[in-house]
This record gives C-alpha cells, sequence and structure tokens, in this order.
C-alpha cells in the first residue's frame, strides 16, 4: 500500500469516526436531567423515580451508537487486557449482589448500574477516536443545562410554591438534590469564564444562576463543593503555570459576593440559605451541625458490619431488613456507599479498575494541564460533595462523573498515543528515509 493511498483511509476513517450522532448522543446525557421534571411531584420517589429513567435512555442510546459506529467486538478495543477483565468481573458481581440481595430496590435500581459501567466503556471507546476539540462542547452544553434547571425551579415555585416549600423538586425529592450537578456546573462555568480570552457572558450566566440556586436553598455541602472544586482548580492552575484574567477572578468573586447577598434578600423558604445556616452552625452541636449524617453514618456502619463481604447491592438504605423505615436512601457518604452496597469484595473490584486507568489520568494532568483543568474541577467538586452527600447514588450526576473521568483519562491516552506515534514515524523515517505509517487504526 503506497503512502498516499494509506493516508487516505486514515482520513476517512477518521472522518467516519466524528459523525455528530455519538456526540449529540452524548449531550442528550448531558440533559437528561431535564425530562425528569415530567415525573410529577412525587412525595416519596421510589426506586423506578430514582433510577432516573431518562438519563438511563440516553446512557443506553450512546452505548449503542457508539457500538454500531465500531463495532460491538471492537467495544472494548482500546482497553487493555487487565482492564476487559476488571470491567466484565464487576457487571458480573453487580448482577450477582444485586439479584441476590433481600432488598427489593436492588434489583430494581441494578440495571442502572450496569449501564454506568458500559457507558464508561462506550465513552472510552468514543474518545479515542473522537475530536477532542469538539467534544469540548459537552461542558458548554451542561453549564446550559444548569441554568435551564434553575429556570424550571423558579416555573415550578410559581406554580407549585407549596410543594416547593416543602422542600420537593420533581423526580429529586428535595430541591436541594440539584445541587449534586449545579455544584460541578457552576465550578466548570466559572473556569471557562475565567481562562476563556474570548468575550462571552454564558458562562458566568450559568455560574451565577447555579451559585444562587445552591445559597439560596441551603445547601452547604453544594457551596463547599464548589469552592473546594475551584481551589482544587486554583492550585492545578498555579502549579503549572497557567495564565488567566485577573479581571474575571474578581468578577467571580464579585458575583458570589452579590449571589450571597441576595439569597439572604430573597422571600424565605421553611429553611435559610447556607450564608445564615453557617452563621447558625457556629452556635451548634456536631449533630445539629451534619444534619442527622452522625445518626446514618453510625447506621451505615453497622450494617456493613454485619454484611461486610458482599453488600446489599444498590439498594434503599431504608430497606436494609434491620433498618427499615430508616427515612434515608444513602448513608451520605460515598465511602460508606460503596462499602454498603458492594462489599469488600466490589470494592476492591472498583478501586482495581479506577486504577488501572489512574496512568492516563495523571499523564494529562502533567502533559494536559489545559485540557484536563475543567474534568479535573468536575471530579474533584463531586468527589468532594459525595463525602458529606449522595451525589454519586443518582444517576444523572454519576453519569456526569463518569464523563468527566472518561475524559480526562482520554486526554492522557491520546497523549501517549501521539508520543508513541511520532517516535515510530521518526525511527521508521530514519531508518528507511521513506514515507511511514502515521494513522491509527481500531
Amino acid at each position: 500500500m503506497t503512502c498516499g493511498s494509506r493516508q487516505d483511509e486514515d482520513e476517512n476513517m477518521l472522518k467516519k469516526d466524528n459523525s455528530p450522532l455519538q456526540l449529540i448522543l452524548l449531550c442528550a446525557v448531558v440533559m437528561s436531567s431535564l425530562p425528569l421534571l415530567a415525573f410529577g411531584l412525587n412525595p416519596e420517589p421510589g426506586p423506578v423515580e430514582i433510577m432516573q429513567v431518562p438519563t438511563t435512555v440516553a446512557q443506553i442510546a450512546f452505548i449503542f451508537a457508539v457500538a454500531l459506529q465500531v463495532g460491538f467486538s471492537n467495544l472494548f478495543a482500546p482497553m487493555t487486557g487487565i482492564q476487559r477483565s476488571l470491567i466484565g468481573t464487576l457487571v458480573l458481581y453487580v448482577l450477582f449482589v444485586s439479584y441476590t440481595s433481600s432488598v427489593p430496590s436492588s434489583a430494581i435500581l441494578a440495571p442502572s448500574w450496569v449501564v454506568h459501567i458500559f457507558f464508561f466503556v462506550a465513552l472510552v471507546s468514543y474518545f479515542s477516536h473522537a475530536d477532542p476539540g469538539q467534544t469540548e462542547i459537552i461542558w458548554t452544553v451542561l453549564g446550559v443545562t444548569a441554568l435551564l434547571h434553575v429556570c424550571a425551579f423558579l416555573f415550578a415555585w410559581g406554580v407549585w410554591p407549596e410543594e416547593i416549600r416543602q422542600r420537593r423538586l420533581p423526580a429529586f425529592d428535595n430541591i436541594r438534590h440539584l445541587g449534586y450537578f449545579l455544584a460541578p456546573a457552576a465550578a466548570m462555568a466559572a473556569l471557562q469564564f475565567v481562562v476563556r480570552r474570548d468575550k462571552v457572558l454564558c458562562p458566568l450566566l450559568c455560574f451565577a444562576a447555579a451559585v444562587l440556586y445552591i445559597l439560596y436553598t441551603g445547601s452547604r455541602g453544594g457551596a463547599v463543593a464548589v469552592a473546594a472544586g475551584l481551589t482544587v482548580a486554583g492550585v492545578f492552575m498555579a502549579w503549572h503555570r497557567q495564565q488567566v484574567q485577573l479581571s474575571r477572578v474578581v468578577t467571580v468573586v464579585a458575583v458570589t459576593c452579590i449571589a450571597i447577598v441576595i439569597s439572604e434578600l430573597l422571600p424565605s423558604l421553611p429553611w435559610k440559605p447556607v450564608f445564615g445556616r453557617g452563621v447558625d452552625a457556629i452556635s451548634q452541636t456536631g449533630t445539629q451541625m451534619l444534619s442527622g449524617r452522625r445518626e446514618v453514618w453510625t447506621f451505615a456502619a453497622i450494617a456493613i458490619e454485619q454484611n461486610w463481604l458482599w453488600g446489599y447491592g444498590p439498594a434503599f438504605m431504608g430497606q436494609i431488613p434491620e433498618y427499615q423505615g430508616l427515612p434515608y436512601r444513602h448513608p451520605h457518604n460515598i465511602g460508606l456507599q460503596v462499602l454498603l452496597h458492594w462489599g469488600v469484595i466490589g470494592t476492591m473490584l472498583i478501586l482495581g479498575a479506577v486504577m488501572s486507568f489512574i496512568p492516563n489520568v495523571m499523564r494529562a494532568l502533567r502533559k494536559q494541564p489545559a485540557l484536563a483543568l475543567v474534568p479535573l474541577s468536575l471530579i474533584a467538586t463531586m468527589c468532594i460533595h459525595a463525602i458529606v452527600d449522595g451525589g454519586l447514588f443518582y444517576p444523572f450526576s454519576t453519569a456526569i462523573a463518569i464523563i468527566a473521568f472518561a475524559r480526562l483519562e482520554l486526554i492522557g491516552r491520546h497523549h501517549r498515543q501521539n508520543d508513541v506515534g511520532q517516535s515510530e514515524t521518526e525511527m521508521s523515517q530514519s531508518a528507511s528515509g521513506g514515507c511511514s505509517d502515521t494513522g491509527w487504526h481500531s
């Protein structure tokens, strides 16, 4: 095969793999929380509502679109043998534990977790062949989705004020649950506004709306998560000496201060905004400050001790036989949640699978700081929030975290492939003095 024909073949493959269908479906996953509002006001959402069907369906559509594009047999192609084995074992383990669990909600919620796993696999395959520049649009879509949710909240407040005063929002049960993804969206939007050089106000508007919602609804976890995520991003930028526009940093701080003032001046809800709750926390005991979390953490620890090896599957915590009636669905802590659901064996499988992708994540953080900044801030924000809440219990916010991790891992993968390709090209040219094969192949 000649040099020219091989180059044409590679260009055709690139065009084929850059089909917009997968990107459209990925954006649909990012926006899939909006149809959840159609579930209606349900004071006690069950497992089906908590599974957040639109998000699960959008993920399945993306998985099939990628599989049809690359071939079902090639879906795992970008991964190593160890990674494939770990992921395959994890899928079987999730199914086994969920359908042998004594808790009914575990079997109902199991499919959403299997979908999460295959969604990550499909993301790895898609990002391996997609144009990195085009896929950056997903962060803008996330910011717009956050803005639309705040608008939906205002609409719901106008139509069903009494329901909102009871903290209920369609499919989210508690209006603070929007903070599970408004917090990372706020951190992402602030970073986009600070680092971009073009004159765009959309990221600032998304940041202002998300932060105002978090502050007004009294989501202390969300507020702390945004601050922590931006702090991690700031340290990361300083480490890599990335330039930012100081005037825009000042603008973000000013908008935050204005949002704090507005949240305190708006008509009061049955609970105080974040700033007021923070002031009250000064005189509160540890139990009051944690809003019942010490109790739920204690129950979770006891339940884990009684079934520490296998876990209970992705069950509602209040349905565990020994703790029926407990008014919590999850333990409000990601470490306890993983152990409660999957036991020690499942936790080790999850950690093993995650760690197998860490080398590429670290490569992205070291070699591509500009591209890694946004997914890093998203992961940091969501993980910090998950320490004191259930952001990684619900499918939609979990899907956003999976996208961020897959994006970060594939940034490192692309950098490694480019280094290898460049090295092989130089060696080939040096040895033959002729043309070289520089394209990638699935």
